[in-house]
């Protein structure tokens, strides 16, 4: 009987998928709204941006905020100096991505892969509410490069949900003899995965 209704539920889902794949033609070159989160290195972060109408036939643009937060107290030891740090870094900044899809698959779902360069600022907020140290890293420019490929699934005709993995690359530009400084800047770099979804707010090409 379980095995049936396994069966059953398969031939539902698999006839619910072609139904959509082959009636509804989604909307996935206009510009529309993005929301992600995901973790980059040993930072969290979420997103919210805007992505523009595709160019060409697969290559896009997005502009969006990004907010990253240590996972937890990062500590770093300076084995040059010895000097050792505490501390809960957040990085806000802005992103901009570009990259290139595939083909869509049965009008659902499509593969990409994009690069985001980030600029912005570190800072230490938690340390600050709970110390009241401030901002201990001081005036800094916050850099980084990552890339990733990723999966895109339509569930309806404007609205997908993604998963993409990568890694890459992040510094910071300050006081190079201030240690929240130097441990800063690594703070981000490593393998990366984000999740979420996207909104489109027009009508695909004809």
């Amino acid at each position: 009987m379980k095995r049936s209704m396994v069966v059953l539920a398969a031939v539902l889902l698999t006839a619910g998928v072609s139904t959509h794949a082959f009636t509804e033609e989604v909307n996935g070159d206009s510009p529309g709204l993005e929301f992600g989160m995901g973790t980059q290195g040993i930072l969290s972060f979420e997103e919210f941006g805007v992505r523009f109408p595709m160019i060409g036939e697969s290559f896009f643009i997005e502009v969006k905020a990004r907010l990253l937060s240590s996972l937890t107290w990062a500590t770093f030891i300076n084995l040059q100096t010895g000097d050792t740090v505490s501390f809960h870094p957040d990085v806000i900044g802005g992103v901009v991505s570009f990259g290139g899809v595939s083909p869509m698959i049965h009008d659902m779902l499509r593969m990409y892969g994009q690069s985001d360069i980030l600029l912005g600022y570190s800072f230490m907020p938690w340390d600050s509410a709970i110390y009241g140290v401030g901002n201990l890293i001081g005036e800094n420019l916050t850099f980084a490069i990552w890339g990733c490929f990723g999966l895109e699934l339509f569930t309806a005709k404007s609205l997908s949900v993604f998963l993409d993995a990568g890694g890459g690359f992040k510094t910071l530009f300050g006081d190079r003899q201030n240690p929240y400084v130097v441990a800063s800047s690594w703070l981000g770099s490593g393998f990366g995965i984000k999740m979420g979804m996207r909104f489109y707010l027009g009508r695909g090409r004809a």
